[in-house]
């Protein structure tokens, strides 16, 4: 179990490395974007009440192994968590200077609709979710789901705040590519 732990824990270093390199080399003049002490705050606020409601309810649940130690389950993790973060590679190359960790609109900002974007509006945050997912079958234990259902719930308060942006920068042309493309999973959501 713990040579899985150390497994995951190295695939996500190499992504998370990857990401600031790549946020490095593509940077582009800001127009607009939010606050980061608001940015901050948002996320501060959901994981000290996700702490605390999972605590109070149950703090044993949160080491119970609800996913069974096998290398099946460990390989099927790895699987689902390699596609994952591939698929937000794919989305941040097609992103480019457009990419901001903030909700930003960049200069000469334009709408992608390329690569995974003609799939889904925000698939970085739907490779994120995915390789989460496959990180929390590998590693097999409650609160990893727990972590998976946090970021989802962050995520789509961060998408929404890129999509007012978007909204108000683009107007009709953004508001027709959310009428055509799902925000995290293709023909569903």
């Amino acid at each position: 179990m713990q040579t899985a732990v150390s497994l995951f824990f190295a695939i996500w270093m190499v992504f998370y490395a990857y990401w600031i390199i790549s946020a490095w080399k593509t940077r582009s003049p800001v127009k607009r974007k939010q606050s980061r002490l608001s940015y901050f705050l948002y996320g501060i606020i959901w994981v000290v009440i996700w702490i605390f409601l999972i605590n109070w309810l149950s703090p044993d649940l949160m080491t119970e192994r609800i996913v069974p130690d096998s290398i099946g389950y460990t390989i099927a993790g790895l699987l689902i968590t390699l596609a994952g973060l591939a698929f937000a590679i794919w989305a941040r190359v097609h992103l480019g200077k457009n990419w901001s960790g903030m909700p930003t609109i960049r200069e000469e900002h334009t709408i992608t609709r390329t690569g995974p974007y003609r799939l889904v509006r925000h698939p970085i945050y739907s490779g994120i979710l995915l390789g989460l997912t496959g990180t929390a079958i590998g590693i097999g234990y409650f609160i990893a789901f727990c972590c998976v259902l946090l970021i989802l719930v962050l995520f789509v308060i961060k998408f929404r705040m890129e999509e007012k942006f978007l909204e108000e920068e683009f107007g009709e042309e953004y508001a027709r590519y959310k009428k055509e493309v799902k925000a995290l999973i293709p023909f569903l959501i």
